[in-house]
């Protein structure tokens, strides 16, 4: 028997309809919601990679840099499910050296979370 989607949940829609759940297994999805838990309301995000490693409960850096970079490279609907900008920036050495990332969700993941989009008023959202 299929289910109806409860059409005053706008956010199950990418999750039953379009299926966002089968493309993204529950390891991608708790780091997805660890991102969006830093999310602005422009659907960016920049937490530092110690951070997202602490409530992620995980024991390096490198661990969630794996996790990154397989999202990165996972897409969905054509788009990909997070884009990352990295950021350079000199120390005090005048060095170039990596600095905090910052990071995009999906726009279907922004409508699980039902965080707007950049230049999307509330009415757009369907609050």
């Amino acid at each position: 028997m299929k289910k109806q989607i409860n059409k005053n949940n706008h956010w199950s829609e990418p999750i039953i309809k379009d299926g966002l759940l089968i493309e993204i297994n529950p390891v991608d999805w708790q780091t997805i919601t660890a991102l969006a838990a830093y999310t602005s309301g422009q659907g960016k995000c920049e937490p530092s990679l110690e951070d997202l490693c602490a409530i992620l409960g995980l024991a390096d850096i490198s661990s969630i840099s794996k996790r990154i970079k397989k999202l990165k490279n996972k897409t969905f609907k054509e788009l990909p499910v997070v884009t990352v900008k990295r950021r350079k920036m000199k120390n005090d050495k005048g060095v170039w050296v990596y600095s905090t990332n910052e990071y995009e969700l999906h726009p279907a993941i922004l409508a699980v979370f039902r965080i707007p989009r950049l230049g999307q008023s509330p009415n757009e959202r369907g609050d």
